[in-house]
């Protein structure tokens, strides 16, 4: 009988960084019933400590939860870490600052994962993400796929909405991927988006809807600078990065090996290698289970391919002054 005790799932995930993201990361969680243990760890323990009271005081209308702000030795048998800690990007100031700011706070949080947490998955979703990724790849003692960034999975959710609002379709019905970086890289893979396994060139045929190479630059542009715009009407973006960021958890607590577009370590694909950049991915418990090399057209293989390089210049700045 204890054995059988021992052997129940915990289904316990913790947050790092309690602002908008991690707090509303956190409401997300508890109000889809994905935990039974979440710990909300903060530098300011006392917005930790009023978040988890806040979700705790709803706890009569949810499923059950111990949800508390806690320290890094509460990680310590965790089976997901979330880390949203990290600085948004001020008016006036380069990508470039804002990467070594953030990568500097990335590389403190993961060195205290490696002391206290025993085996966790760990998705990071600080900005610039494929960056600060990589950073915690390189930094955590974990297998490089337990160790991914939440990619272009918000990209691909604003693709496929945009596309849903122009066809007239219902959002889940289409399959389409932004890949590369989360930010100015980031690709649509027209070549093999399609709505219920009809590939879009096919159903624009058929369709009332314009679809012509302009429209799609338009709704591509509409995608890449939602965010943007977010920030531009609200100030900040944190429901669908949260909805985000509970789908990927969902996925590996509950072992779905589901098809998620995140940021993770390339070896080997178009070449590439020593960079963390979005792909669909299979996730599932231990996190990526297995790569999806995607057969892209000629046209995104090349843009695929610059952008890494890009990312591979940038990453190779952040090592070199993290270590001046």
């Amino acid at each position: 009988m204890r054995r059988g005790i021992d052997m129940v799932k915990k289904n316990k995930v913790a947050i790092i960084g309690a602002g908008q993201v991690g707090a509303t990361t956190a409401f997300t969680l508890a109000i889809k019933g994905l935990v039974s243990e979440l710990v909300l760890i903060d530098i300011d323990k006392e917005k930790a400590e009023g978040e988890a009271l806040d979700i705790n005081h709803g706890m009569p209308f949810l499923n059950p939860a111990k949800i508390y702000a806690g320290t890094y030795a509460d990680t310590k048998d965790a089976e997901v870490v979330i880390i949203t800690a990290g600085l948004p990007r001020r008016p006036g100031q380069s990508r470039r600052d804002l990467i070594h700011s953030n990568n500097r706070i990335i590389t403190d949080i993961v060195q205290q994962l490696n002391k206290y947490a025993d085996d966790p998955v760990i998705i990071v979703a600080t900005n610039p993400v494929d960056l600060m990724a990589l950073s915690a790849q390189k930094t955590s003692k974990q297998p490089k796929n337990k160790v991914f960034g939440s990619g272009t999975l918000l990209d691909t959710a604003r693709f496929r909405f945009a596309l849903a609002q122009n066809c007239k379709i219902e959002a889940r019905s289409i399959h389409a991927d932004i890949i590369g970086e989360h930010g100015e890289g980031e690709l649509p893979v027209w070549s093999l988006a399609n709505i219920s396994g009809i590939p879009i060139a096919v159903y624009c045929d058929v369709c009332d809807r314009i679809c012509e190479p302009e429209k799609r630059e338009e709704l591509f542009v509409e995608v890449r600078d939602a965010g943007m715009e977010v920030i531009r009407k609200k100030g900040a973006t944190y429901y669908a990065i949260a909805l985000t960021l509970a789908r990927i958890t969902e996925a590996i607590l509950r072992d779905e090996h589901s098809v998620l577009t995140v940021s993770l370590y390339l070896d080997g694909y178009l070449g590439i290698n020593d960079v963390s950049m979005g792909l669909p991915a299979v996730i599932g418990s231990g996190g990526i289970q297995r790569v999806i090399n995607l057969p892209l057209s000629l046209d995104e293989q090349k843009s695929f391919i610059a952008t890494a390089e890009v990312l591979k210049e940038l990453a190779k700045d952040m090592e070199e002054f993290k270590h001046q």
